[in-house]
């Protein structure tokens, strides 16, 4: 039997967090490199400071893209498993599909965290959150989205 919605949506996720290991170990690797070969970054036109700034925010750009395929999953249940306005903000769907599933408060005040700590990396000092990990987003928003039916 194919794996229904839910199972596509979790995997995704899941796929998410893998390749963002996959980039911290190929940062690695090009600091070693570069520390046997200064010139790597000047070659094709980059310096240190491009690669600071590719390591400060690569944590970050997966999160956002963790959090993407959350909302994504989440509003076409929405629409397309309850038949709700697609237009809902997210903060609202999540409440609304908490209630609906009768979610553990916890769970849902953890993908609502998530939630604040992805606006503050997108919106920089206009939105709240604390920072959080892409694992403890990954669990928290797959644990929610696991009350969710298996296909819609």
């Amino acid at each position: 039997m194919k794996p229904g919605k839910k199972t596509d949506r979790s995997e995704r996720m899941k796929s998410v967090e893998r390749e963002y290991q996959v980039a911290e170990m190929a940062r690695a690797a090009l600091e070693e490199a570069l520390a046997q070969q200064s010139d790597l970054l000047t070659a094709v036109r980059l310096t240190v400071v491009d690669l600071r700034t590719f390591r400060s925010r690569l944590h970050d750009t997966y999160f956002i893209r963790l959090f993407a395929e959350f909302e994504t999953g989440l509003k076409d249940y929405w629409k397309n498993g309850l038949g709700r306005d697609p237009n809902t903000r997210i903060m609202d769907v999540i409440a609304s599909v908490g209630a609906h599933h009768r979610i553990i408060d916890a769970w849902r005040i953890n993908v609502h965290a998530a939630r604040k700590w992805r606006n503050r990396l997108i919106h920089e000092e206009d939105a709240e959150g604390d920072p959080m990990t892409l694992t403890e987003a990954r669990r928290h928003l797959g644990r929610f989205f696991g009350c969710l039916p298996e296909n819609w």
